[in-house]
């Protein structure tokens, strides 16, 4: 048998084998009413060494990879990405558990370290992917473009498009839920809203599109009507899918979750859309998809990874990765009203103000960014359909805004003329039993 396979297959086991441990140590630890104190003795040791375990495991798997490489940086960084990679998304995985069923409501003395944590090796497990792709394309492992999805090839059975469509509407569903167990002590209240939002979604996005689109010659909807159906050919707009998935997931939250509030619910869910959106615009990296105009030198964008650089290399000139922008838009839209408008602002904002602030946000996104596209990723006949949509996502999102605090204004007095007439009614009901 091949020296290198015997490897692979030696350490894929390893690999598994501590994986395997980690999540046994982390079910058995929050199960278990215990101190933090015993964490990393008996049983408990075994996260550290199994989290250890498959960085090294890890390691071993690129090794032979490493032995093929001519140079010796990009040995280095496929080794050094490759292992500390691992080693904290493994321990992102078990603080990440950690944190979100132990640390919270239980041991509320440790939801500082462990969310610090958290962050920490969720933010490097990222970082040090980038380095190892980074050093896997340097030494001309990774071939380009990249597949599309799953198997590899020109008919993929499972798109990457799809995966990182997926993966964010879960992650969604894991921070929101996280949101409500601190407020409510317990999980699970949103999993049947997110198994209606996230098809109603969907649909809701394809929609989007096909209404679009129904003019354009090139997308064949009006021609042939049966080619709607055609969702594994692409063709999700994502503004329709923020729409319709909202609309779903408020009424079936109005309807089936009337002792939870509403508005918590909506400021809380609604943004973190954002965090849904810009993993998903990485499913248009691997698509070649949402690009901008011709990059004309190179050099000039030299902050951006090797791997980014050559899936960007399309029909034979760079092309402005506008996914890359548009996501990291979407992100920081996230942390600025979860965080800056949320937070910062928590004595000004009102409810619903989040939720309508993600319309404005986005809407604005969008408007900039749509006429800046590559022509060929425009929707509609003349290529205005999403700007002109993104126009009215953000007029909207700030009238409501607007209307929001009116109405709330409006409560508030009515409320204060109550009180000034029930106090100005209590002399006179005392005066009239003295007269009696």
């Amino acid at each position: 048998m091949d020296l290198t396979l015997v490897v692979v297959v030696i350490f894929g086991l390893i690999f598994i084998g501590a994986v395997t441990v980690l999540g046994l140590s982390l079910n058995e630890f929050v199960k278990k009413e215990e101190d933090i104190n015993t964490l990393f003795k008996g049983k408990h040791r075994l996260i550290a060494i199994s989290v250890l375990s498959g960085a090294v495991s890890v390691l071993m798997l690129f090794l032979p990879l490493m032995v093929l490489s001519n140079s010796v940086l990009h040995s280095l960084l496929i080794g050094l990405g490759s292992f500390l990679f691992a080693l904290m998304l493994l321990t992102f995985i078990a603080a990440f558990v950690l944190h979100y069923y132990k640390f919270n409501v239980l041991q509320r003395e440790w939801i500082k370290e462990s969310k610090i944590v958290t962050i920490i090796s969720g933010v490097l497990s990222i970082v040090f992917l980038f380095v190892l792709l980074e050093g896997l394309t340097l030494a001309e492992i990774i071939k380009f473009p990249l597949p599309r999805g799953i198997p590899f090839g020109d008919s993929p059975v499972i798109a990457f498009y799809a995966i990182f469509i997926l993966t964010g509407a879960l992650l969604v569903l894991a921070i929101t839920d996280h949101e409500f167990y601190k407020k409510y002590g317990r999980h699970g209240i949103l999993e049947n809203v997110f198994y209606v939002a996230f098809p109603a979604g969907i649909i809701g996005a394809r929609i989007w599109y096909v209404i679009g689109e129904w003019n354009n010659p090139e997308s064949g909807f009006a021609e042939n009507p049966l080619t709607i159906f055609a969702i594994r050919d692409g063709g999700l707009a994502i503004m329709g899918g923020a729409l319709f998935g909202i609309i779903a997931g408020v009424w079936f939250f109005v309807k089936r979750r009337k002792a939870y509030d509403i508005g918590f619910a909506a400021d809380i869910i609604i943004p973190t859309i954002l965090v849904a959106q810009a993993i998903g615009r990485w499913g248009n990296f691997f698509n070649q998809e949402v690009y901008g105009g011709v990059i004309t030198d190179i050099s000039k964008w030299w902050f951006l990874p090797e791997f980014i650089k050559r899936q960007m290399f399309i029909l034979g000139e760079y092309r402005q990765p506008f996914f890359l922008i548009e996501s990291a838009l979407n992100l920081t839209g996230y942390f600025v009203i979860r965080y800056g408008v949320g937070e910062g602002l928590k004595k000004y904002r009102k409810p619903f103000d989040m939720a309508f602030m993600y319309i404005v946000w986005y809407g604005l996104v969008r408007f900039i960014m749509e006429p800046l596209r590559n022509p060929m990723f425009r929707m509609g006949a003349g290529g205005k359909w999403s700007e002109y949509n993104a126009l009215i996502f953000f007029v909207v999102g700030v009238a409501l805004i607007v209307l929001n605090h009116i109405f709330d204004f409006h409560k508030l007095l009515t409320r204060k003329k109550g009180t000034a007439k029930v106090v100005s009614n209590e002399p006179s009901e005392s005066v009239e039993k003295n007269e009696e």
